[in-house]
């Protein structure tokens, strides 16, 4: 791949994008480079002081405790997440026994504050929070899995493609969708090309409503410009009962500062009329040292519902660092022509959204 190209698929924003661990160290990938405007961002140390004229940080005593020798908010408000999650999950893990050293530097996750607005679906807030950490006391192959966002398409494995910087959004944009907590445990699958994730948990709210997640992954490289990546996923929950989620996506290369991507997604359960499925067509292109821009053009619906075509239109998102290597804003408009009930007329919607995240750890979206 050309050394430009590697840096063009990231700027990624559920916590799954179905990504092998063995392939994220694959430099030939298409998926190798999450991160197209920074290297995956190591901690930074004394030693290796971090990019934007950070102040360095120094390790405390305990490890779970990092902090800045000149505080600035950013890294307050890092530090300070982090460290509450490394304590509550490493305290966690010590129900199970103290034979294993708890690897603080295993714990990663995601903040993400912003918001969306369209003429048609209103204001939408993004709240999201997600965390990823190990209990090598249980097994070495279980992680702990929290998260607030809209658990429904976590479950399903239908996320909104901010999530990812792969197609800026449109997946399951209902109305009545309702953010909220999300705790499971999750399974690890093998290196390689194929392999299968797990996840058992609960969504936390009154009642609460446990979820079961079955997930197998296949990915193909057909060159070192072109790869295929496809996820059946198997799901029940408790209000909503059994379903199943079939997800692929091809990606070209077709330039040093430019990818093209093809994805569909396809959904069924018990509580659906049909089949909901989305499809869309993703242009990202590299502007620069620091910045980058995808351009999607979508179409989404659900057969057998009396408006079979729910939506399609287009939306840009330009995405760059924000005063840290591990801090991203992304912003832009959306042009939508939205139809949920056959009594609605089909007119244009404008939207515009931005939004930051925050990373600590070795977060990526796989």
């Amino acid at each position: 791949m050309r050394p430009k190209t590697a840096r063009i698929l990231g700027l990624a924003v559920l916590l799954q994008t179905g990504i092998p661990p063995g392939l994220a160290a694959d430099t030939d990938s298409l998926d190798d480079v999450l991160w197209p405007l920074t290297p995956l961002h190591p901690q930074a140390t004394e030693e290796q002081p971090a990019v934007f004229d950070e102040p360095p940080i120094s390790v405390a005593e305990d490890p779970c405790d990092w902090r800045t020798d000149i505080p600035h908010w950013q890294e307050d408000v890092r530090d300070f997440v982090r460290g509450a999650t490394c304590h509550t999950f490493r305290y966690v893990d010590s129900w199970f026994g103290s034979e294993i050293d708890y690897p603080e530097n295993e714990v990663n996750g995601l903040l993400r504050v912003g918001a969306e607005y369209e003429e048609y679906y209103g204001f939408d807030e993004k709240l999201k929070f997600r965390v990823r950490a190990p209990l090598p006391n249980v097994s070495r192959r279980f992680d702990v899995l929290l998260g607030r966002g809209e658990d429904d398409e976590f479950i399903s494995d239908t996320e909104t493609q901010t999530d990812t910087f792969y197609n800026p959004g449109l997946v399951n944009r209902a109305i009545d969708n309702d953010a909220s907590w999300l705790l499971g445990l999750g399974g690890r699958r093998q290196d390689g090309d194929s392999g299968w994730d797990w996840s058992v948990g609960m969504r936390l709210r009154s009642p609460p409503v446990p979820y079961v997640k079955l997930q197998w992954y296949h990915y193909h490289r057909f060159s070192p410009d072109t790869d295929l990546r496809f996820r059946q996923t198997f799901f029940w929950r408790s209000d909503d009962g059994w379903g199943t989620t079939s997800r692929g996506d091809l990606a070209w290369e077709i330039g040093p500062a430019d990818v093209l991507r093809w994805e569909g997604v396809a959904t069924i359960n018990e509580v659906l009329y049909g089949t909901e499925w989305w499809a869309g067509q993703t242009w990202y292109h590299v502007a620069g040292d620091r910045g980058a821009w995808s351009l999607l053009a979508f179409a989404r619906g659900e057969t057998d519902w009396e408006v079979p075509l729910k939506e399609y239109g287009f939306n840009l998102v330009w995405r760059q660092p924000f005063t840290r290597d591990w801090m991203y804003l992304s912003l832009g408009p959306s042009l939508t022509w939205p139809k949920e009930f056959a009594d609605e007329k089909r007119e244009a919607s404008l939207g515009f959204g931005v939004w930051i995240e925050m990373e600590f750890g070795q977060w990526t979206w796989r």
